[in-house]
């Protein structure tokens, strides 16, 4: 019988079943947290949450697929899985598919918050009268100077471990970081009048 303390490192391990669920709700739930939202404001309270649903059963129908497909093959990456089904002809337009897909989200990721963070620090400086360094607020330098840092000081230093698994601390704290977005933006519907001056009005 394992020790609690061996159980516990077995369980967490990397590649674990924790360790997978984790990166997974990170990959999922960053942009979602605020399109979910966005697709009820859009679509209404009925159509909003059966296109959300729709979009939930087809991926868990396609990442079911994956899972069929990588028990048969015995191959875990998308590029072996299409090789070992379709050839070479195939895993090289996955491999292209990947490429572009990671890129997107990158650049993406790089131009939100090359915006987001001047923006966020303009929000708590006088922009007329503050000690406040120009390269930091958001203008053409501050933009760049934001995009470079999470560029090299984070992106970069992601990219470097040659398994995923070494990123599943990072991905726990993403998850935590969705969770306070969610926590924060229902407190701030329910107690900033200033922001939302009422809130029963907007559910109606």
């Amino acid at each position: 019988m394992l020790s609690p303390v061996r159980y516990t490192q077995r369980k967490f391990r990397a590649g674990g079943t924790s360790g997978s669920v984790f990166s997974l709700i990170a990959a999922t739930l960053g942009s979602g947290t605020i399109s979910f939202a966005y697709a009820v404001m859009m679509n209404g309270y009925i159509l909003g949450p059966l296109l959300i649903a729709g979009g939930a059963g087809l991926s868990y129908y396609t990442g079911m697929l994956i899972v069929r497909c990588s028990e048969e093959t015995g191959r875990t990456r998308y590029e072996d899985i299409a090789l070992a089904i379709y050839g070479k002809r195939v895993a090289r337009v996955t491999s292209f598919l990947n490429l572009t897909c990671l890129i997107g989200f990158t650049f993406s990721y790089i131009v939100y918050v090359k915006k987001a963070l001047p923006g966020i620090i303009e929000m708590y400086v006088d922009k007329d009268n503050t000690s406040a360094p120009d390269w930091i607020l958001n203008n053409p330098s501050g933009n760049k100077f934001w995009g470079l840092v999470f560029s090299f000081c984070i992106l970069f230093p992601m990219a470097i471990p040659r398994s995923v698994n070494a990123l599943r601390f990072t991905s726990l704290f993403g998850v935590l970081c969705s969770m306070y977005l969610c926590l924060a933006v229902t407190g701030v519907f329910f107690t900033n009048r200033t922001i939302v001056p009422d809130w029963r009005s907007n559910l109606s």
